[in-house]
Order: structure tokens, then sequence, then C-alpha cells
């Protein structure tokens, strides 16, 4: 067990230097990390790790997760079943918190097992905070092989899928929507139809026929006072 604990250690802790040393660097430089982000984005025209300004494409890997752990894959093996073998719901999950955080591409795999070994509440939920921490199409492949599977309440999961706010979210909530068999189908059909009127999906702010009844209410009343103040010059307001 004291061997497997150094081992996370050293994994984890060079995790943590290569994730963290360049924020320590921006703080003792001074340094804003939005503007510094921002600044990047415009020396590379717009773009970081795939992701434009404009694009609502979601990364393969979200930027904060692209280190990746670089170490020999037998190695990798043998620690995966080391700390598998120990069942300790807390060093298992430690570890698989770690390969995902890393951008891991044995990830999922890795997760799953964890499912499989633990199947306790208190050890399950562990795992839906973790893969949503990031949004990125792995982490949106995942939450996509549970909702096939019913891993987890299907209607918590398309909640989650929804939060995503990206066409590619989208097309897996359509999917389960057009399912005559899926047993969230009808819910799956409202999410649908309220994340194809928003903004991020139409590029543009919703109409008064799409906004709340205060909205309603207000765009009413503008209208009313233009009707009777035909010559007022504020119909941009509209």
């Amino acid at each position: 067990m004291k061997q497997i604990i150094v081992l996370l250690l050293i994994i984890g802790g060079g995790y943590y230097l290569y994730t963290h040393g360049l924020a320590d660097v921006m703080k003792k430089a001074n340094l804003d990390p939005k503007d510094f982000v921002e600044e990047v984005k415009e020396a590379t025209g717009g773009t970081i790790a795939g992701v434009t300004k404009t694009s609502s494409e979601l990364p393969e890997i979200a930027p904060e997760r692209e280190s990746g752990l670089k170490m020999n894959a037998a190695n990798m093996r043998l620690v995966e079943t080391t700390v598998f073998n120990t069942y300790d719901t807390d060093v298992c999950f430690a570890y698989t918190e770690m390969i995902y955080a890393s951008g891991s591409a044995s990830a999922p795999k890795v997760i799953n097992k964890y499912l499989s070994t633990f199947t306790l509440p208190e050890d399950k939920n562990k795992i839906l905070p973790l893969v949503t921490k990031y949004k990125d199409k792995q982490s949106l492949k995942i939450l996509e092989d549970f909702l096939k599977r019913g891993v987890f309440s299907r209607s918590m999961l398309l909640k989650k899928i929804s939060e995503y706010r990206n066409k590619e979210a989208l097309a897996v909530i359509k999917s389960i929507a057009d399912n005559p068999s899926s047993p969230v189908r009808d819910e799956a059909q409202n999410i649908y139809s309220e994340m194809i009127t928003q903004s991020w999906y139409t590029g543009a702010q919703p109409s008064a026929g799409k906004i709340g009844t205060g909205d309603k209410q207000l765009a009413s009343h503008r209208i009313a006072t233009l009707m009777n103040n035909p010559n007022q010059s504020n119909k941009g307001e509209l």
C-alpha cells in the first residue's frame, strides 16, 4: 500500500507541477491569466487548442486537461492493476480523478472500470461531478455513453448534457428526442425545443415571442406607447 501511495504522489505531483507551473510564473510576473489568454488568442489568430472566439465547437480535450500523462503504456497498466487490486475506493477514485484530469485517452475506460468495481451510490456519485467539471468532446462522449447505458438518471444526464450549450450536445439530445423507445423522449423533446431558441444556437438574442412573460409585457407596453406617439424618435428601442 505504501508503494502505491508513493507512486500516486509521484505521478500526481508531476501533474500538479505541470499544470500549475505556468500559473505560478504569471502570478510572480504580476500577469492577469485572463489577459494572457486573450493575448495568446490574438497572437494565434483567435485560437487556443482548436477553439476560436466565434466557434462553439468543443475541443477534443479542454485546455486545462491537455497535459496528458507521459508514461510507458505497460507501466500505466501495471499501476492501474495494482491500484484497483487494493479495492480501496479512495485510492481508486484518486487514480481515476488523476487520469481524467490529465486528459488521458484512457480516461473513459478507467472511469468505467471504477464504476464496475464500486457500485455503492456514495462511490458512483463521485464520478458525475468529475466528468462535468470540464466541457470537451471526451467528457460529452462519456455522458452520452452513460445516457445510453442508464448508468445514472437519464433525466439528470439530459440536463447535464444540455448545459454544454453546444451543437454537438444538441445532436445528442435530438437523438434521444427522435427515439420512440426512449423512456425520456418527451423530456428530451422539451429540452431540444428550448435549446434551439437560445442565442448560442441562433446567433442572435431571443425575439419578443421567445422571451419571458415580463419581457413580453414590456415589449407590448413599448408598442402601445409608440402607437399613441407615432412621432417618437426612439423606435429603435423595440
